[in-house]
């Protein structure tokens, strides 16, 4: 739609990019994923491409084929990160974090109110260190076990325990004949082996 303002038009390949990103790591079909959301290939392929409205529904259908985190895929658009989303497909990180945010919404209530921005952010980014701090020491200890051990196997050189997420644009948008990816070199989320 050339009628799209920017912000739109970004959030629709943002969408896009996040919505491919899962579905590189999961191996899911187009045809399949389109009857999972009880749409044709071709309006599949567009809800892909990021076209039309943002349907909560369809995000929704489209993480539950792919055992995928439906709030991941929605903050990756939002934070502008569309490998976001892949990332927290297996750990399911924003359910969690969406449970967690109902418990304290339920426990709280309204003495919310009573927090400054400054408390709200400076929790955040305790949270967040902690995580990250943990996350890379796990990353550290994969990595070196795997240099440690690989040798075993004939297996030398640098081995990762992440996959690369971004692929090439034009092997992104490839397609055979039959509309269905052409699915080369898959990345993998953090906790998944290569």
């Amino acid at each position: 739609m050339s009628g799209k303002d920017p912000d739109d038009k970004q959030r629709s390949t943002l969408l896009s990019r996040a919505l491919r990103a899962v579905r590189a790591i999961r191996k899911v079909k187009p045809r399949a994923l389109a009857a999972a959301l009880g749409l044709s290939l071709r309006g599949y392929q567009n809800f892909e491409a990021g076209g039309g409205q943002l349907n909560i529904e369809h995000i929704k259908a489209f993480a539950q084929a792919n055992d995928a985190d439906p709030f991941g895929i929605l903050a990756a658009v939002q934070i502008g990160r569309p490998e976001f989303a892949a990332w927290v497909a297996q750990n399911k990180a924003m359910i969690a974090f969406m449970i967690t945010l109902e418990e304290f919404v339920d426990n709280t209530g309204e003495a919310m109110v009573r927090l400054e921005t400054t408390t709200w952010v400076s929790a955040y980014r305790e949270m967040f260190k902690g995580l990250s701090e943990k996350a890379l020491a796990a990353k550290a200890q994969d990595e070196a076990w795997l240099a440690e051990n690989a040798p075993r196997l004939g297996l030398g050189g640098a081995l990762s325990t992440t996959g690369r997420l971004e692929r090439d644009e034009s092997a992104r948008d490839e397609r055979d004949e039959s509309g269905e990816d052409e699915i080369g070199e898959t990345p993998n989320p953090p906790g998944e082996g290569s």
